[in-house]
């Protein structure tokens, strides 16, 4: 409420509508192609809360690395998902890895956009930079809307998994990153001035 200033109410209240569409739907769906679409247009709200409403400077340069990573780390799971669709295989319930023979590399290419927007480290040099130049509104939005999103789609995809590809190394690689990330960023975060950051 305290972001709608201005005469551009209306277009604020127009983004946050469709992002709780786009949200809903995306965890309605059932299809692969249609779980990645939905995931992908629910970045666009975020995108313009970022650069339209935006109090940084660099608020532009954010929004292009928010779009690049969101772009590549998307492009694997696109192509993977492209091919289970000529397998004749839409449905999220009905899928079976086993059909394809998934490896851990096709399984690492599969979550590699919910770990951008979780963000695992590696993957997270954008979420400083687009936190310091999205408002304050826009940054709980951020934070809640992206962490929610990529742990359902990891949740998902560890799902369609059966057991004895839960416990490979890929599955305990992503781990190790998780809390080399959360022990990296603490220290890091002992020595900086800015909250946001």
């Amino acid at each position: 409420i305290i972001m709608m200033e201005g005469n551009r109410n209306n277009y604020m209240m127009m983004s946050f509508f469709f992002s709780m569409l786009f949200l809903i739907l995306f965890f309605g769906s059932d299809d692969l192609l249609n779980f990645l679409i939905f995931f992908e247009l629910s970045m666009l709200p975020i995108f313009l809360l970022i650069g339209w409403w935006g109090k940084g400077k660099e608020r532009m340069f954010s929004n292009y690395y928010f779009f690049l990573y969101t772009l590549v780390t998307s492009l694997p799971m696109f192509m993977l998902i492209l091919k289970t669709l000529t397998l004749g295989m839409e449905s999220m319930t009905l899928y079976n890895f086993y059909a394809m023979q998934i490896s851990w590399f096709m399984f690492m290419l599969l979550v590699l956009g919910f770990l951008t927007k979780l963000p695992i480290y590696g993957l997270h040099i954008w979420l400083p930079k687009a936190h310091v130049d999205a408002p304050v509104g826009g940054s709980m939005v951020l934070a809640g809307i992206l962490l929610k999103i990529g742990g359902f789609g990891m949740m998902r995809c560890f799902m369609l998994l059966g057991e004895e590809v839960k416990l490979t190394y890929s599955v305990f690689f992503i781990m190790f990153l998780g809390v080399w990330g959360l022990l990296f960023s603490g220290i890091i975060c002992l020595r900086l001035t800015d909250f946001k950051v």
